[in-house]
């Protein structure tokens, strides 16, 4: 179960005010480590590498990176991965310029509004609703 509901998601808060520090925000899953990697104008953009797959996927979450300093809530967002069980029919291109025809839609809500959060939430692949549970811990 643990390679499909990883594809769910193929394609996962609060970091220093400098881009370099942003990776200081990580939260544990089941599929491995998510950090924030950059962002984009007010849309943080998260990894995932999932080591016993050799996957790594781009999360890209619109708004997050605006309430870096506290009043975090629910996302929606887009993740875009290199590979995975469901290859859509067109292309995702994320606002950094990483594209693959495996993506899809998550949901994620943040536990507390305050760094650092766990959060909890849901992914899909390609136009699918997003139903498949992921959550996120803070170190």
């Amino acid at each position: 179960m643990r390679a499909s509901l990883f594809t769910t998601i193929v394609g996962a808060g609060f970091a220093a005010l400098s881009t370099s520090a942003l990776a200081d925000e990580t939260w544990q899953t089941a599929y491995g480590e998510v950090a924030w990697m950059d962002h984009n104008g007010g849309t943080a953009i998260l990894h995932l590498e999932d080591s016993s797959f050799g996957r790594h996927v781009r999360m890209y979450v619109p708004g997050l990176q605006d309430d870096m300093m506290g009043g975090r809530g629910s996302y929606h967002g887009i993740w875009v991965g290199d590979s995975g069980d469901a290859d859509c029919q067109m292309q995702m291109v994320g606002p950094d310029g990483f594209g693959s025809n495996y993506w899809g839609q998550f949901v994620i809500t943040f536990v507390r509004d305050a760094f650092p959060s766990d959060w909890a939430g849901v992914v899909g692949n390609c136009l699918d609703v997003p139903m498949s549970p992921i959550s996120g811990i803070a170190p």
